[in-house]
C-alpha cells in the first residue's frame, strides 16, 4: 500500500454531479436555495452538471450548509436513499448483477473511496449474525453522525434495489432516542437502539443469502472492471493507519508511516489535516475492541487480554479504564 492509493480531505477524486448534485437536489426539494447551499464550498452551479472532481472537504462544507438551511428532520435519510440512483450509471450495475446481498456487502470496501469515503465499516462475525462497526473514514468529527446515518439509509436503499425487498437491518445509534424518531422509522426501518457505545449494522447471516433480482456474473464482473479502471484511490488515508494498527496494536507512527511509503512528519501533518493524531486513532480503535469483547460478546478478562494481545490481566483493565471509562467487569455489567 502506497501513499499515492491513500485518499484525504484535500485529494479533488468525487465526481460533483454524483455526490453533490444530489444532496443539493434534495435540499432544495425542501426549500433551501441553491447559492445558499453552495456558498464557501468553491462548487459551482454548472460543477454540478459534470464530472468535475471535488474534495472531501468541499462535500464536507456542502454538507454543513445542507443542515443548516434544510427544513425537516430527515436529510441524512434522504441523501442516503438518493445516492444509490445517483451512481446508476457508476458503481451500481456491479450491486445489481451480485449474486446475493451478501456478495454486495463484501464488495462495498472496493468502492468507498469514489462512492462514499465518509464512512467505512469494520466486520465482526457473531455467528448467526455479522456486526459492521462504523468508523469516520474522513475526520468528519461532528458531521459524522449525519455521514452514518445516509451511509445506513443508503445500504437500506442498495438493499431493496438489488433484492426487492426491505432486509431485516438493526441499526445502533452512540445517541439519545431522538424526538423525531418517525423520520429515523422511515428511513431506516424499526430495529433501532439508542444510546448504544457506537455506530453499528446488525445484519442476520441469513439475510445474506437473500438473492438479487438480476444475478449476471459476466455484467458484475464488466462492471467491477469498469469501475477499477476509474477509481484512483484505493483506501482512505485514516482506514489505512486503522489497517496497519489492527495487524499490530504495538505499531510504532515511525513504522506504519514507512508501510504506508510516508515520513513520519508527512503522516503527523496529514492526520492533523484530518482532526485527528496517531494515538487518538490507536486508543479509539482498541477502545472500541474492549467494548464489542467485554460488552457486546460477554467474554471475561483472559478471553478479552488473549484476543487484545495483552499478556498481564492487570495492564489490561488500566487499559480499560483509560479508554472506556469503566472497569472491565462495569462493561460486561451494561
Amino acid at each position: 500500500m502506497t501513499h499515492n492509493a491513500l485518499l484525504t480531505r484535500t485529494d479533488k477524486a468525487l465526481p460533483a454531479r454524483q455526490l453533490a448534485q444530489s444532496l443539493v437536489q434534495v435540499a432544495v426539494a425542501r426549500g433551501a436555495g441553491e447559492q445558499k447551499l453552495l456558498r464557501g464550498t468553491g462548487i459551482f452551479s454548472e460543477d454540478l452538471l459534470t464530472a468535475k472532481p471535488l474534495s472531501c472537504n468541499q462535500l464536507q462544507r456542502l454538507c454543513s450548509n445542507a443542515a443548516q438551511h434544510y427544513k425537516g428532520f430527515d436529510l441524512a435519510f434522504q441523501f442516503g436513499h438518493h445516492l444509490v440512483s445517483a451512481f446508476v450509471n457508476d458503481a451500481l450495475p456491479y450491486f445489481t448483477h451480485a449474486r446475493n446481498f451478501g456478495e454486495c456487502l463484501r464488495a462495498l470496501p472496493s468502492f468507498q473511496t469514489r462512492l462514499y469515503p465518509f464512512v467505512s465499516a469494520f466486520r465482526y462475525d457473531e455467528g448467526d449474525d455479522i456486526l459492521l462497526v462504523l468508523q469516520d473514514a474522513m475526520g468528519s468529527g461532528k458531521q459524522f453522525r449525519f455521514m452514518a446515518e445516509a451511509y445506513c439509509a443508503a445500504l437500506v436503499a442498495l438493499a431493496r434495489h438489488c433484492t426487492g425487498k426491505r432486509l431485516a437491518l438493526h441499526f445502533s445509534f452512540p445517541f439519545a432516542r431522538p424526538r423525531q424518531i418517525q423520520e429515523y422509522e422511515e428511513g431506516l426501518g424499526f430495529r433501532l437502539s439508542f444510546e448504544q457505545p457506537f455506530f453499528t449494522i446488525k445484519v442476520a447471516r441469513a439475510e445474506l443469502a437473500t438473492p438479487c433480482l438480476q444475478p449476471n456474473r459476466m455484467f458484475k464482473q464488466f462492471a467491477l472492471r469498469r469501475f477499477l479502471e476509474q477509481r484512483e484511490y484505493r483506501v482512505t488515508l485514516l482506514d489505512a493507519v486503522r489497517y496497519h494498527l489492527r495487524r499490530n496494536s504495538n505499531a510504532t507512527l515511525p513504522a506504519i508511516a514507512g508501510e504506508l511509503g510516508l515520513s513520519p512528519a508527512s503522516l503527523k501533518r496529514k492526520l492533523a489535516d484530518h482532526d485527528t493524531t496517531f494515538s487518538l486513532l490507536h486508543d479509539d480503535i482498541r477502545r472500541k475492541q474492549a467494548i464489542y469483547y467485554l460488552q457486546v460478546q460477554k467474554l471475561n478478562n483472559e478471553q478479552s487480554a488473549l484476543k487484545m494481545a495483552f499478556t498481564d490481566i492487570t495492564n489490561f483493565r488500566r487499559a480499560v479504564k483509560r479508554w472506556t471509562g469503566q472497569t472491565p467487569s462495569q462493561l460486561r455489567e451494561v
